[in-house]
């Protein structure tokens, strides 16, 4: 079974057709079936039907093409390597984090790690936690700094609790709940929500809050991507309301109008913040030095914080 086969499957099952994969490939099409051909007599099964709508697969062929995804992913990231090399970057570091952390915090982190291994670049990406965490066991990253979900395996993983985090409930300064005391459940009735995200473990422990809060529907009227900068403007208008993690916001509060609303008698939703990377990372100098800062980093900004509460 060749690997150039396993790329080609995955890319007809992306593209939607042969035709389609064979003009991404620039390979001739009859060169592609008869590829597929091979890879399905190894297989022994039938990788994917096709219909007038385009190429749908088979649990096999999702399989197969799952491998040959991946093989894609290592090629590139040697391409990069290589690039990195020529350039003089002998050393790269792939961090993902959330939107949030990646508003001010992590700039902090990146600037304190150039400043003290020059010699270090780095590549950061944005994704919610559930997905960097699968990109982390995939080794798409080296390094992540997110929330753990509790649905997610981490064997293999190095893991280390930065800081203790809970989900609070947020809105703009002039939003008729921002400076109103006694809060009954009664008061979220009929009013507009943000969410940050949409069928990930996050909105699952939002839903769990507020059942727990009480409040059993809310009224969603926009869902922002992983995209924290339009949602925090959206917050400062005071005319929605939003779940969010307490620790990132209460970092960025003072260049948005926004604030807590504090809740009575209620248990908080933890939502905690590790360091991850791979076991076979964790005892490298690139990561001992980014781990350190991260530390230091958040532990000024939570006595910033102490200083200056939410």
């Amino acid at each position: 079974m060749e690997s150039k086969h396993l790329i080609y499957l995955s890319v007809i099952l992306e593209k939607g057709s042969i035709t389609a994969a064979s003009e991404h490939l620039n390979i001739a099409q009859p060169t592609l079936t008869r590829a597929m051909a091979t890879l399905e007599m190894q297989a022994g099964a039938q990788l994917f039907t096709r219909s007038r709508f385009g190429v749908s697969s088979t649990p096999i062929g999702e399989s197969l093409a799952r491998e040959g995804r991946a093989i894609t992913r290592r090629l590139s990231s040697a391409k990069e390597q290589v690039s990195r090399y020529k350039l003089g970057i002998k050393h790269n570091l792939r961090i993902a984090t959330g939107s949030l952390l990646a508003m001010e915090i992590l700039p902090v982190i990146i600037e304190r790690m150039l400043a003290e291994q020059p010699d270090i670049a780095m590549t950061v990406t944005c994704l919610n936690p559930s997905i960097a965490l699968e990109g982390l066991m995939d080794d798409q990253f080296d390094i992540i700094i997110a929330p753990q979900p509790s649905d997610k395996i981490t064997e293999n993983l190095h893991r280390e609790l930065i800081i203790e985090d809970r989900i609070g409930i947020f809105c703009g300064e002039s939003h008729p709940l921002a400076n109103k005391k006694n809060l009954q459940i009664e008061d979220f009735a009929e009013l507009d929500w943000l969410s940050l995200g949409i069928a990930s473990y996050f909105e699952k422990q939002t839903t769990e809050m507020f059942t727990s809060y009480g409040i059993h529907s809310t009224r969603t009227k926009v869902v922002f991507r992983n995209d924290a900068i339009m949602i925090m403007k959206m917050l400062s208008t005071g005319r929605h309301l939003a779940a969010l993690p307490h620790f990132p916001v209460s970092v960025i509060k003072d260049a948005y109008s926004v604030k807590e609303i504090n809740l009575e008698d209620v248990m908080p939703i933890e939502r905690n913040i590790y360091i991850m990377c791979s076991d076979s990372l964790k005892e490298q100098f690139a990561y001992q030095s980014f781990n350190r800062i991260t530390h230091q980093v958040f532990s000024e900004l939570t006595l910033n914080q102490k200083s200056s509460p939410i």
